[in-house]
C-alpha cells in the first residue's frame, strides 16, 4: 500500500469531507476574483475558463484517488475466493482520470472531426464511474461479511460513494474500522498496489 492509499484509507471522515470541500471551493476562489476581468476582456475570460477547468479537474481527481484507494485496499482484504479481478477497475480509474481533462479540452474545441469523440467520451466516463462505484461497493460488502455480495449488499455503499459529500460520513468510518481490524494483520500491507 503506497502513501496515497494509506492517506485515504486511514483518514477520518471529517478530514476527507474538508479535503473535498476545500479542494473544490478554495480552488474556485481565484475564479470568482477573475470574473470581473473576464467580463471586460477576452483574455480575462480565457484565464477564468482555464482556472475553472483546473480547479474542477483537481476536485475530480481527488474523488478518483479516494475511489482508487478504497478499491485497492478493500480488494486486498476480501477473501481470495471471492476477490474480483482488478484489471477492469484499474482501467476504469485510469480512464476516469484521463477523461476529466480530455472532456474539458474536447468541449472547448469546436471541431466537427472531434464531435463523435466529444459525444462518446462522457458515456465512457460514465461507464467507468459506475463500474468503479460498483467495484468499491461490492468489495466493501464482501470485506465486511466475508460472503458473496448481492445487489442489496453493494448498492447502498455505491450510492453513498456517488454522493461523496454525504457518503464520506458513512463509508469512511467503515473503512477505518476495516483498516484497524484487517489492515494491521499484514494482508493489506502485502498486497500489491494497483
Amino acid at each position: 500500500m503506497n502513501w496515497i492509499e494509506r492517506f485515504f484509507v486511514r483518514a477520518k471522515h471529517w478530514q476527507l469531507f474538508l479535503l473535498f470541500v476545500v479542494v473544490f471551493d478554495v480552488a474556485h476562489f481565484p475564479i470568482i476574483g477573475n470574473l470581473t476581468a473576464a467580463l471586460k476582456t477576452p483574455e480575462g475570460s480565457a484565464v477564468t475558463l482555464l482556472l475553472t477547468e483546473f480547479a474542477t479537474a483537481m476536485a475530480g481527481w481527488g474523488f478518483i484517488l479516494w475511489l482508487w484507494s478504497l478499491g485497492s485496499f478493500l480488494n486486498s482484504i476480501v477473501p481470495i475466493e471471492l476477490r474480483p479481478k482488478r484489471k477492469l477497475f484499474l482501467f476504469a480509474v485510469v480512464c476516469l482520470a484521463a477523461c476529466v481533462p480530455a472532456s474539458m479540452a474536447l468541449f472547448q474545441s469546436i471541431d466537427s472531426k472531434l464531435f463523435v469523440a466529444a459525444i462518446l467520451l462522457p458515456f465512457l466516463a460514465l461507464f467507468c464511474l459506475f463500474y468503479s462505484l460498483y467495484f468499491v461497493g461490492k468489495n466493501l460488502a464482501m470485506a465486511e461479511t466475508g460472503k458473496p455480495a448481492t445487489y442489496v449488499d453493494w448498492a447502498g455503499p455505491a450510492m453513498l460513494l456517488w454522493f461523496c459529500l454525504i457518503g464520506v460520513w458513512l463509508i469512511q468510518p467503515r473503512i477505518n474500522r476495516l483498516y484497524a481490524e484487517k489492515g494491521s494483520t499484514g494482508s493489506a500491507a502485502q498486497a500489491t498496489a494497483i
